[in-house]
């Protein structure tokens, strides 16, 4: 596993209910912003030992308006990433971190070997058949 730099910026994001939430937070300024659709709907400064919570609401086709409050803590692991929640009603998401940059993304991991049954019983049946004595 490689070991990443530490990052300052962390982008969270989801898809909700027909609309973009994004959070980005900056940890080396100690702020973050939600954006719905691309629009800043909330923003807040962070603190290093407390969770931050952030407050939006979005709004459907009918004008009916739906709030939700998005959540940041650190991580209890020192070099871990940040947890980053968003609560809706009363349900409760975990927002997927997603990397800002093409560089700071995580090297793919290898295609494993096919698992085929067939494979696997040839290579077994070549292993263990030169063994045997005649």
């Amino acid at each position: 596993m490689a070991v990443h730099a530490r990052r300052h910026q962390h982008r969270f994001h989801l898809e909700q209910d027909g609309h973009s939430i994004t959070v980005v937070w900056s940890t080396r300024r100690g702020r973050a912003e939600v954006l719905v659709d691309g629009k800043v709907v909330a923003a807040a400064r962070t603190r290093r030992t407390a969770t931050t919570e952030l407050r939006g609401e979005t709004a459907d086709g009918e004008g009916a308006v739906h709030p939700f409050t998005v959540r940041l803590g650190r991580p209890d692991i020192p070099g871990d990433e940040p947890l980053c929640a968003l609560e809706t009603g009363h349900r409760l998401y975990l927002m997927p971190l997603v990397p800002l940059t093409a560089d700071e993304a995580p090297p793919p991991e290898p295609t494993p070997p096919p698992r085929d049954p067939r494979v696997l019983l040839t290579r077994w049946y070549r292993r263990h058949h030169r063994r045997r004595p005649r």
